[in-house]
């Protein structure tokens, strides 16, 4: 009989890396692909972990599905330590945490139906309860009328609904999912988003999603972890890390696409036809900026918003503002430490150098 891994503590993550590293052997070369890695994934939430190619995010997945074990460090799932389990509590572990892949990794020489069902005869579940878990979960992903289709009939939308089933079939606590949406076109993206919010928010299936996509970030993730060269560098809210984003590995990550900043070519354009201190603000208080701007006129200050916009988060929305301030130095500067009181507010000079 497969034992039972133990039930984790109450209130503690769903996952805990506690000064993690890992170096594989490379030739006569040791290659570090994480470092010092402290980690929190909390349970029912949706955690993405961003960074560009080569950060260590696939590593990371890898320690947590115990693919790979850290050179140190510790790595829990559940509340508990995995260097601690044997091989058969290994494997019932990660009966309990589901992984979608980005390649889909479908059986072609299977049905729908048998892909799902894989995983239930591997766990060794009967045929009528594997039948109806099958059933219902064909049903949830909406793929009941694709049941007898093979994979090679299967748009990529629909396999990846097959490879969400298929990492549901055995109720896991922990979802994995690793570049989950590299391979779809936009509008099938949005539809797969739609389907992992489903899982968290209707299942209470704690995610870890491994991205480098920001629209996943914006749409799916409650917090987020970025790392470079194998380093966490910021990690936080998803609000708080793109609206207020504090490493230069960040910024560059979500300035573009999410905080409504000008580029270069804008900025130049911008100069041409505004003049004035150009600053560009993340609002966290809404009232109070809206404040501070309302007063800016009687201390001989003009403000002109000229470029910015809204940008939906899971639950929230980023309001990022470009602002030309004209006044004396002394003035401006003192509007723009009232501003930093309720907005991440950076000088285009500044932040494009």
């Amino acid at each position: 009989m497969t034992p039972t891994p133990p039930a984790r503590p109450e209130n503690a993550p769903a996952v805990r890396l506690r000064g993690v590293s890992k170096t594989f052997v490379r030739g006569k070369k040791n290659v570090t692909a994480l470092q010092e890695i402290d980690l929190d994934v909390a349970t029912g939430r949706v955690l993405a972990v961003i960074g560009f190619s080569g950060a260590g995010k696939s590593t990371l997945v890898r320690l947590i599905n115990a693919l790979e074990t850290p050179t140190t460090g510790s790595v829990e799932v559940d509340g508990v330590d995995l260097a601690g389990l044997g091989a058969k509590q290994i494997r019932a572990l990660r009966a309990r945490i589901g992984m979608v892949f980005q390649q889909f990794n479908l059986i072609r020489s299977r049905t729908v139906y048998a892909n799902v069902a894989y995983p239930l005869e591997v766990a060794g579940w009967d045929k009528d309860k594997q039948e109806a878990r099958v059933t219902e979960l064909l049903h949830f992903v909406g793929l009941t009328e694709k049941a007898w289709a093979y994979p090679d009939e299967l748009s990529g939308g629909q396999k990846q609904r097959v490879g969400i089933a298929r990492a549901l079939a055995t109720n896991p606590e922990i979802l994995l999912a690793d570049e989950s949406t590299s391979a779809l076109d936009p509008d099938t993206t949005k539809d797969v988003l739609a389907l992992l919010r489903r899982v968290n928010d209707e299942l209470g299936v704690t995610i870890v999603v491994i991205t480098h996509e920001m629209d996943v970030v914006r749409e799916l993730a409650d917090d987020v972890v970025v790392l470079e060269h194998g380093r966490v560098v910021e990690s936080g809210p998803t609000e708080q890390v793109l609206g207020a984003p504090t490493s230069s590995a960040t910024r560059r990550l979500v300035d573009a696409t999410l905080r409504n900043v000008p580029d270069a070519r804008e900025i130049a354009r911008l100069r041409e036809r505004v003049s004035g201190r150009l600053v560009t603000a993340t609002v966290h208080d809404s009232a109070g900026f809206g404040r501070v701007l309302a007063s800016t006129g009687a201390r001989g200050v003009e403000p002109e918003i000229v470029h910015g916009g809204l940008t939906p988060l899971k639950e929230a929305n980023l309001t990022t503002l470009t602002l030309a301030l004209r006044g004396d130095d002394v003035t401006v500067t003192q509007v723009l430490t009232d501003l930093a009181q309720v907005a991440t507010v950076h000088e285009l000079e500044e932040a494009t150098a």
